[in-house]
C-alpha cells in the first residue's frame, strides 16, 4: 500500500468507527427484541453487552479499511456488522436467531451490496457473493442434518448472510470464515462441557462463534489463507 493509499483510508476508518459506534446501539436494541415478537424487552441488559458493543464500534474502523476500502460498500458493511452483532447477542441470551431480525438483515445487506457493487463497477463480485451465501447455507444444513442437533436452523439461515458478505470479499475470506467459526464453536463447546457449564444435551449458542469467525475472516482472511498455504 502506498503512502497516499494509507492516508486516504484514514477518513474511511474514522467513518467506519463512528458508524460502528452508532450501529452498536442499534444492535443492542435489536438484541432486546422479544423472540417471536417485535416488542422490546424492558429488563436491563448485562453490562458486558455494552462493553462488547463499544469494542465493536472501534473494530468497525478496521473492518471497513481491511475488508473493502470503499465508501460505496460502507453502508452494507455497517448494516451487516450491526445486524450480526445483534443476532449474536440474541442467540447468547435466548439460544435463538429470530427470522424477524435475520430476514430483513439479509435483504438490506444484499440490496446495499448490489448498490455498492454497481457504483464501484464490480458487479461480478455479486455472483460470487450469491454462490458463497447459498454454499455456506447448504454446507451448514448438511452438517446440521448429519450432526442431528449440532446446529439449529437459525444458524443455518445465518450462514447465508455470513456467506454472502464473506464471498463478496473473496473466496479466501469465505473459507477462513467457515473453518474458523466451526473451530471456535467446537473449542468453546468442549470447554463449557469440561468446566461443567453445559451438559451434553444442553442448548449451545453457535451463532456468536459463526459471527466472530466471519468478522475475523473479513479482516484477516487473505493473510490467514496465505499463511496456511505457505506453512
Amino acid at each position: 500500500m502506498t503512502l497516499f493509499e494509507t492516508y486516504a483510508s484514514v477518513p474511511l476508518q474514522i467513518a467506519g468507527a463512528v458508524g460502528g459506534a452508532l450501529c452498536s446501539v442499534v444492535a443492542i436494541r435489536l438484541a432486546q427484541i422479544v423472540p417471536g415478537r417485535m416488542e422490546l424487552e424492558t429488563r436491563p441488559r448485562p453490562q458486558w453487552w455494552w462493553i462488547a458493543a463499544a469494542c465493536v464500534g472501534v473494530a468497525y474502523g478496521w473492518i471497513v479499511a481491511n475488508a473493502f476500502d470503499s465508501w460505496a460498500l460502507l453502508p452494507a458493511l455497517l448494516v451487516f456488522t450491526a445486524a450480526t452483532l445483534g443476532l449474536a447477542l440474541i442467540d447468547l441470551d435466548h439460544q435463538l436467531i429470530p427470522n424477524r431480525v435475520l430476514f430483513p438483515a439479509i435483504g438490506v445487506t444484499a440490496a446495499l451490496l448490489v448498490l455498492g457493487a454497481l457504483v464501484e463497477g464490480t458487479g461480478g463480485d455479486l455472483l460470487r457473493a450469491a454462490a458463497g451465501g447459498f454454499g455456506y447455507f447448504a454446507f451448514l444444513l448438511l452438517v446440521a442434518i448429519v450432526a442431528r442437533g449440532g446446529f439449529g436452523m437459525g444458524d443455518v439461515k445465518l450462514a447465508f448472510l455470513l456467506g454472502l458478505m464473506l464471498a463478496f470479499a473473496s473466496w479466501s475470506a469465505l473459507l477462513v470464515g467457515i473453518i474458523g467459526s466451526i473451530l471456535l464453536g467446537g473449542v468453546a463447546s468442549v470447554l463449557l462441557l469440561v468446566l461443567g457449564r453445559k451438559g451434553r444435551k444442553a442448548k449451545f449458542a453457535y451463532g456468536p462463534y459463526l459471527v466472530f469467525g466471519a468478522w475475523v475472516a473479513l479482516v484477516w482472511g487473505q493473510e490467514i489463507a496465505d499463511w496456511y498455504m505457505g506453512a
